[in-house]
């Protein structure tokens, strides 16, 4: 189906290019929960209801190009503040610094929240100083309750990416901080699906598939997809929409993340939109998928 013919089909008001400044029109999501999510940037949301707010590879510190490749680059804990504030829970995909460079900080700056991911997550953030009270090592399958949140562990991959993929550092080593942003590991990759209020929410935040796992889920209201480094995965979208069948997608890590959130949106190197929007046409044509853009850094209704 083209995609002239599949854009009355999207949530009026959907924007065909990569960043929306607005935020969707009220009931995007079919009901209203009384909640708020934020897509932070990269592959980072908050999820608020009923005074419990909870974050998904929170990561704000976006350092620049030089400090990423000429020195070693530092949380900037006052933005990570500012960004997240109050959180009773954390949850990570996987330990690249896009991902996880900034839990320890705002692990520290709430001492009465977990983070939760694999075991490379909770042990780079004990050399930072966050205690065994504050660490949940996640397996697959893996359920936790988070006030009116239910959060399951779903093992995952890591998408594709080329020249990188070849240097990629998979476990910590030795003691200490990785020397440079670059030598953060992946770990374990885990997806995330999340029921609130009735609502379930699968958050794909890196473009690989684990077959098993993803096969275990059951249809979903809304998926987040991860773009970035997706073209290694065959049939990515496809295959998601098979099992999910989601009525939503939301789009998320496709902004360049050496770009400091205080400037506008950038695509990451070799997003190509026009073959999303694609994906999302065929998406709607098999299930009714609706596309939603979240502005970066917009509470938006939930």
């Amino acid at each position: 189906m083209c995609l002239t013919c599949v854009l009355p089909m999207m949530l009026p008001g959907a924007a065909p290019t990569p960043f929306a400044t607005d935020a969707p029109e009220a009931g995007w999501l079919g009901r209203e929960l009384g909640g708020r999510i934020t897509w932070t940037g990269c592959a980072g949301f908050l999820m608020e209801l009923d005074g419990t707010r909870i974050c998904f590879d929170p990561f704000a510190s976006n350092p620049g190009v030089l400090d990423t490749l000429l020195r070693p680059a530092r949380p900037d804990r006052g933005l990570i503040a500012d960004t997240f504030g109050q959180v009773d829970a954390i949850f990570v995909g996987h330990t690249h610094f896009d991902h996880a460079m900034d839990v320890a900080p705002l692990a520290l700056a709430n001492p009465a929240c977990v983070v939760h991911g694999s075991a490379t997550t909770t042990e780079i953030c004990g050399r930072q100083g966050v205690g065994d009270g504050q660490l949940r090592t996640m397996t697959d399958g893996a359920k936790v309750e988070i006030g009116p949140f239910t959060v399951e562990a779903v093992a995952s991959r890591h998408g594709t990416v080329p020249v990188a993929g070849r240097i990629d550092v998979l476990e910590l080593r030795g003691t200490g901080l990785p020397r440079t942003v670059f030598r953060w590991p992946r770990g374990q990759v885990f997806a995330y699906r999340v029921e609130v209020g009735g609502v379930a929410i699968h958050l794909q935040t890196s473009a690989g598939i684990e077959d098993a796992p993803l096969a275990r889920q059951r249809p979903a209201d809304v998926l987040i997809a991860c773009l970035a480094a997706r073209q290694g995965t065959a049939r990515y979208f496809e295959r998601l929409g098979e099992r999910l069948r989601p009525k939503v997608i939301i789009p998320c890590h496709h902004d360049n993340f050496f770009r400091p959130l205080s400037e506008p949106p950038r695509p990451v190197a070799r997003l190509d939109w026009p073959g999303f929007l694609d994906d999302a046409a065929a998406l709607s044509a098999a299930h009714g998928t609706r596309l939603v853009q979240l502005p970066r850094g917009v509470a938006v209704a939930l």
